[in-house]
């Protein structure tokens, strides 16, 4: 009797799973796409990228993962689900057009399109991979105004 209820809550997990990751399988066929990376080398690196993110990002890429922090919790505030968001796109050569069927939908797919851009144009260096959160410093900047702002060219 326990077996049949086993199966059953294993193909219930495995369909949460795919469902919660629906969204960033997408994010990371579009990285894929656009940067020529896999997407998974980029989970972890510095201060921002990969779940969460605090203090001062630590280079131009960080600083792609704190806009794309930045633009996902702007569509929670207008009640969309970004992180569970099934969007569809299409790419062409370089280029990346997002669609969906919903506002929230063509909104998360935009996101994910302008943070593999922006990942695409900045430097990725191997010292920031699995980057250890009490080396993050400083103050988290804010997100106004951030939605869909590059990454700055400038370091101080």
């Amino acid at each position: 009797m326990a077996r049949p209820l086993c199966g059953i809550s294993l193909v219930l997990l495995l369909s949460v799973l795919v469902f919660a990751s629906a969204n960033l399988i997408q994010f990371g066929w579009i990285i894929k796409h656009v940067t020529g990376r896999q997407a998974l080398i980029y989970n972890g690196y510095g201060c921002y990228c990969g779940w969460g993110g605090s203090r001062q990002p630590v280079d131009d890429t960080d600083w792609c993962c704190q806009v794309h922090d930045c633009c996902y919790g702007a569509l929670s505030l207008r009640q969309c689900k970004p992180k569970i968001e099934k969007y569809s796109y299409s790419t062409e050569e370089d280029t990346v057009t997002c669609g969906g069927e919903t506002e929230c939908q063509r909104e998360t797919c935009e996101c994910d399109k302008a943070a593999a851009l922006c990942f695409r144009r900045s430097a990725f260096r191997n010292r920031y991979i699995a980057y250890p959160d009490f080396l993050c410093l400083g103050t988290a900047p804010p997100c106004e105004g951030v939605r869909r702002r590059s990454a700055p060219t400038k370091w101080g």
